[in-house]
């Protein structure tokens, strides 16, 4: 499967609350997180943040994930989303991640809160 592919198929389980089938299908077991607030740095510290974020429930988590888009080149895929919340503001993400036999072996990410008048108000960043 195609390293893009991949990655919509996560994000597709992720939004159905499905977490751990998408880590179980579509990530390495060396995988390495560079999000310095994921315990551990490896996929232990995923998943226990996938549980702990509501991710792996399914049927009423109030967490909507919108995915705006994602792109690849080769093996590397960028997601840009936005995350919404009740009783929060919504926050913007890109992450970016590196797939190699089918299964996501790297990821980073940058997070920033999503701005309540934005002065760009194009569809493809809102």
């Amino acid at each position: 499967m195609p390293p893009k592919r991949v990655i919509e198929e996560v994000y597709r389980l992720f939004q159905e609350q499905r977490g751990m089938e998408a880590v179980e299908r579509y990530f390495s077991p060396n995988y390495v997180e560079h999000n310095p607030d994921i315990p551990g740095g490896n996929l232990e510290g995923f998943k226990h943040v996938l549980v702990r974020e509501g991710l792996d429930e399914p049927r009423g988590h109030p967490m909507e994930m919108d995915v705006l888009k994602i792109v690849a080149d080769g093996c590397d895929v960028a997601v840009h989303l936005r995350i919404r919340q009740p009783d929060q503001q919504d926050l913007m993400i890109m992450e970016f991640y590196r797939v190699e036999g089918g299964k996501a072996v790297e990821h980073w990410d940058v997070m920033q809160v999503a701005p309540v008048d934005p002065v760009n108000t194009s569809q493809h960043m809102a």
